[in-house]
């Protein structure tokens, strides 16, 4: 038997998809991987384990009617082209994105079992049609249970990158290696894979305020903006990314970010409080969910980017240190870092 795994487009969709086939492979499974040839998956194919297929693939949502033709065809041809690369027994996981589309449809016209694994609080449009044929619905957020009402969900949590498992350091060494002294407490700012001008504008507003350490990962594209704004100012450090994330959530005491399912999974798991100023223009305005329920949990506080003035970030800051120990118990409580092994132990053993 064979696992076929599919998820992509954007990097919230193939990692965690990225992480189950590693699992896969240090068991021994033959896998298949099946991604986009325009997505983000194809940058790391060099990473990804087993046999792996790139289609052809073009997005649904968001674009114009004959855009929209396309894709249709394309996934059309993508599941002609499956058929020749899954011949015997198997079985399919989909993360969701348009690459998940012919391998979940795919799957279904064989009648080979179908699960699901969905990464934010609302359900991507991909996810919501495969689930009425899947066996099981994986879930990250217990917003989203609502949306597969009469589907078997199991809430398995997401799964978190190889690289950063095992890799909490003692905090005072990190924050050395990074250049901060290590007595005083740290905020992080980030604006997720790409930055997010808001957030790095927010950081050094914040840091001249206060004059507290911070460290601003900006995205690449706003690098050169923002060091030329944190020039003299030594309690402010910024790089475009860093590769090293395990140092960097090490080291941080408190977050002000963006409320992506990756995001929150790792400050879950490094035990790092936030401040969530969800993206306004996400997908069903799944960050506001995402970030609601780690704020009912007792983890974070959340603002809307409307809602969002200095004084305001300086309190919820100031509230976050003040309650520093409970705060951090609760965001601890929303990762599993076994999420990978449990999404393949339910879909091998079922």
């Amino acid at each position: 038997m064979r696992l076929l795994v599919s998820g992509g487009g954007t990097g919230g969709h193939f990692f965690p998809a990225l992480e189950v086939l590693k699992r896969a492979k240090e068991k021994g499974i033959p896998t298949l991987y099946v991604g986009a040839q325009r997505g983000i998956e194809r940058g790391f194919e060099h990473a990804i384990p087993g046999e792996k297929l790139f289609l052809e693939l073009y997005p649904f949502r968001g674009v114009s009617v004959g855009k929209r033709v396309k894709a249709l065809l394309s996934f059309w041809r993508g599941i002609s082209h499956l058929r020749s690369h899954t011949q015997g027994d198997f079985r399919t996981l989909v993360f969701g994105g348009y690459p998940s589309v012919p391998a979940g449809v795919h799957t279904v016209l064989k009648r080979k079992p179908l699960y699901l694994h969905e990464q934010n609080s609302v359900p991507s449009m991909t996810n919501r049609l495969l689930s009425h044929f899947g066996r099981k619905v994986f879930i990250t957020f217990e917003h989203s249970r609502k949306f597969f009402r009469g589907m078997k969900v199991v809430r398995t949590g997401l799964p978190i990158r190889e690289e950063l498992i095992n890799t909490k350091l003692d905090k005072s060494n990190a924050k050395e290696a990074l250049g901060f002294k290590p007595e005083a407490p740290l905020v992080l700012f980030m604006g997720g894979s790409q930055g997010a001008r808001f957030i790095n504008n927010l950081a050094v507003d914040f840091a001249k305020k206060t004059g507290a350490p911070v460290l601003l990962l900006s995205g690449e594209s706003d690098f050169e903006r923002v060091s030329e704004l944190a020039q003299g100012m030594e309690n402010l450090k910024v790089f475009p990314f860093r590769t090293d994330m395990g140092l960097v959530y090490s080291a941080s005491e408190v977050a002000v970010c963006r409320a992506g399912a990756g995001t929150i999974s790792e400050l879950s798991y490094f035990e790092v409080p936030a401040v969530l100023i969800p993206y306004p223009y996400a997908s069903g305005d799944h960050q506001f969910y995402n970030a609601r329920e780690i704020e009912e949990l007792g983890g974070a506080f959340t603002l809307r980017q409307e809602e969002v003035n200095l004084d305001r970030v300086v309190a919820l800051v100031d509230r976050v240190f003040k309650n520093i120990k409970s705060m951090k118990a609760s965001i601890k409580s929303f990762a599993n870092p076994t999420a990978s092994e449990l999404i393949l132990n339910e879909v091998l053993e079922d």
